[in-house]
């Protein structure tokens, strides 16, 4: 089953960066679409960990969470609570 999951993980990963790489060329400024969309991820991951203090929601800070989230952005994060939420 774990290796299902993880299957799972890394096809919607990638469908994700995919979407987002699609639309960052769509929009005719591929840089700064870019680089907003890592803002975005990372200020995500920080906010739901600031918010899921209140109601014990936590994603760990490490590489991997890091990098999940600057590539996927906020459906990054989704994946990342969704993998947490699947793997417990």
């Amino acid at each position: 089953m774990k290796t299902f999951g993880m299957v799972l993980f890394y096809a919607l990963l990638a469908l994700g960066v995919t979407v987002i790489i699609v639309t960052a060329f769509r929009t005719k400024r591929f840089i700064s679409a870019l680089i907003l969309s890592v803002l975005q991820g990372i200020g995500s991951l920080f906010a739901v960990n600031f918010i899921g203090s209140f109601i014990s929601v936590h994603i760990p800070v490490n590489a991997l969470s890091l990098s999940v989230s600057s590539i996927g952005g906020a459906p990054g994060v989704a994946l990342l609570l969704f993998s947490q939420v699947l793997f417990r």
